[in-house]
């Protein structure tokens, strides 16, 4: 009988993401979800709910300028890409992108005297369209290479 291949389980804990062409350390996404709903006046309607990344807060005030952009009328949209990785620093093995995404709340930290958490901001995105991308090949094995002998 022929070995079985057996894909290994991913975990959830190795991703990253990327808003526009920058990379944000972001500690939680939320699931993503595309439904159909037929409960609609005129038919079927194809929607997506919204994404929400939430990071550990800083100085920077990014995400709170892309909010505070969109606020103020302006289409600010930016595709987010999100790679699920086979390890730390590994490889893609699923890749998502948002596709002209934009901040529909921003929210800053719960501030708690009693408490001793990490102080984090979120962003929740709406979307047009979500694609489900190729994630990189799988990486095969590194191969000895033999030593080189005297005269070859």
């Amino acid at each position: 009988m022929p070995p079985r291949h057996v894909e290994p389980l991913l975990g959830t804990s190795n991703f990253r993401v990327v808003v526009g062409r920058r990379e944000l350390g972001i500690a939680r996404i939320t699931r993503l979800s595309s439904e159909t709903r037929s409960d609609e006046p005129d038919g079927r309607r194809h929607a997506f709910e919204t994404v929400v990344l939430r990071r550990a807060l800083s100085r920077s005030t990014d995400l709170y300028d892309w909010r505070r952009r969109v606020a103020d009328g302006r289409d600010h949209r930016r595709d987010v890409t999100i790679e699920l990785l086979d390890g730390p620093g590994g490889a893609a093995v699923n890749v998502w992108r948002l596709v002209r995404a934009w901040p529909v709340r921003w929210s800053g930290p719960v501030l708690d005297a009693l408490a001793s958490e990490v102080a984090c901001e979120e962003l929740e995105l709406a979307f047009d369209d979500l694609l489900w991308l190729p994630g990189e090949p799988p990486r095969q094995p590194a191969r000895r290479s033999r030593p080189l002998t005297e005269g070859a």
